[in-house]
């Protein structure tokens, strides 16, 4: 398994307890797939710095989990076509990070 790290971005029209909701979506499609969720970290609502799908505001959230690469595109695609996840940036964390 390698260490991995999702940022993501909830519209910005869901209140706290549906943000809580995606963001266990989320875990539950991480765990299902073989992986292990880490470290969730919610920022809350900012700004974005230009818009997108019509969007200026949004809830970030960034979790750290470990995954087998294999299974990588399945969580990707399934991010792609979230009707909730407006924006997300999956990378592999380095090796030799502490």
């Amino acid at each position: 398994m390698s260490a991995y790290e999702l940022m993501y971005i909830v519209k910005p029209e869901l209140d706290d307890q549906q943000v809580q909701q995606e963001i266990e979506k989320v875990g539950q499609l991480i765990q299902t797939n073989g992986g292990q969720v880490k470290k969730v970290t919610p920022w809350g609502k900012r700004r974005l710095a230009y818009t997108v799908n019509d969007q200026r505001e949004g809830h970030y959230v960034v979790e750290e989990f470990d995954l087998d690469r294999a299974k990588v595109q399945e969580v990707d695609r399934v991010l792609k076509i979230s009707d909730t996840v407006f924006r997300h940036l999956l990378v592999r964390q380095d090796e030799g990070k502490s």
